[in-house]
């Protein structure tokens, strides 16, 4: 008993004396002396309460692990975000030229699609009808940077509607609703293809989809949602999600360091987008990929896995860089050079 009475002392503080400070100094002695055994000796609900929070941490790390490992099936996750067509609602737009309307495509569950439609001149004959999605900046207004032909076009705006430029911390702070936006994609541009099959006068048989850029991804992956596409053109494409979203970053500038685990978080979160997983869906369509030989933007190497995971497509290549909205003369120049190409293609069988 004369061996234990130190330990007792080192490990259990003794209640502290209750005179000398009247009723309310031993009152708050009290209090004091009760909240250092409650962190000396954690009570058996809050123990409880450690061993559930450690459970579900444990969980967690193991459902991310699994869904990291194995991320759900591409197809599925697409439709999952891709309701149907269920109306158009359309209104002229004169003041953006001769036969331009907005559209906007209703979904059975309600959600709209904004897009820009301009028909061909009175009097062309059977004319191609492009679907396409741009860069982000671009959205619907995509249509307009095309010029006025003998073919039909609808610009399919992105489902997102919050700001277009975003700093890293808003993008860190918007990242579920980006991902369920960017997820949406191929479903709004598929919903494009139907609402122009549903044209009175267009040509069924001769629909294209047109992914250019950011819209590369979007538009391969939309060949999965829709059986009425009957060209593919993709215009300054890549593939390899992971390091393409790497290299984004690292001219931002973000660290390397920084910038590799992030953009394999952000490509795992968008992995339903990967070309190379969409591509074996557009066998058996006429595809014409066209890229630009000094492409800033795309790594070559990326370029190069497009086209490797697309190996009976059409390959195009022009001098200069990147495209962007402002260079006319070669959006002009391409416009004319893949309506040749479509144009030259057989006519698909009903």
């Amino acid at each position: 008993m004369d061996q234990a009475t130190p330990f007792v002392a080192q490990t259990t503080p003794a209640p502290p004396p209750l005179s000398g400070g009247g009723a309310a100094g031993a009152a708050v002695a009290r209090r004091e002396y009760a909240a250092v055994m409650v962190r000396r000796q954690p009570t058996a609900a809050r123990r409880h309460r450690l061993r559930a929070a450690l459970v579900t941490a444990a969980l967690a790390l193991a459902a991310l692990a699994a869904w990291w490992r194995m991320p759900p099936d591409p197809g599925r996750a697409l439709r999952a975000h891709a309701p149907p067509l269920a109306r158009v609602l359309r209104a002229p737009a004169p003041a953006l030229g001769e036969r331009v309307e907005w559209w906007r495509l209703v979904s059975t569950v309600g959600d709209t699609a904004v897009a820009l439609w301009r028909s061909a001149p009175p009097g062309t004959r059977s004319p191609w009808t492009v679907v396409l999605m741009g860069g982000l900046q671009t959205g619907d207004r995509a249509a307009l940077l095309l010029p006025d032909g003998p073919f039909n076009v609808l610009a399919v705006d992105w489902p997102w509607r919050g700001p277009r430029r975003m700093g890293a911390g808003r993008i860190a702070l918007e990242l579920g609703a980006i991902r369920e936006a960017v997820l949406r994609s191929p479903g709004v541009l598929a919903r494009g293809v139907e609402a122009t099959a549903r044209e009175s006068g267009a040509d069924t048989s001769r629909i294209a989809v047109l992914g250019a850029s950011l819209g590369v991804p979007p538009a391969l992956a939309a060949v999965r949602l829709t059986r009425r596409v009957d060209a593919l053109v993709l215009v300054d494409g890549a593939a390899d999600l992971d390091d393409l979203l790497r290299a984004g970053l690292e001219r931002v500038p973000v660290a390397p360091w920084l910038a590799a685990p992030l953009a394999a978080l952000a490509a795992r979160l968008i992995r339903p987008l990967e070309p190379l997983l969409n591509a074996p869906a557009a066998a058996g369509l006429p595809v014409l990929l066209m890229n630009s030989e000094q492409d800033e933007l795309m790594p070559a190497a990326d370029v190069r896995r497009l086209h490797a995971g697309l190996p009976w497509a059409e390959v195009r290549w022009r001098p200069g860089r990147h495209l962007r909205p402002h260079r006319g003369a070669t959006i002009d120049e391409l416009t004319r050079e893949a309506l040749a190409w479509l144009q030259g293609l057989p006519r698909r069988a009903p």
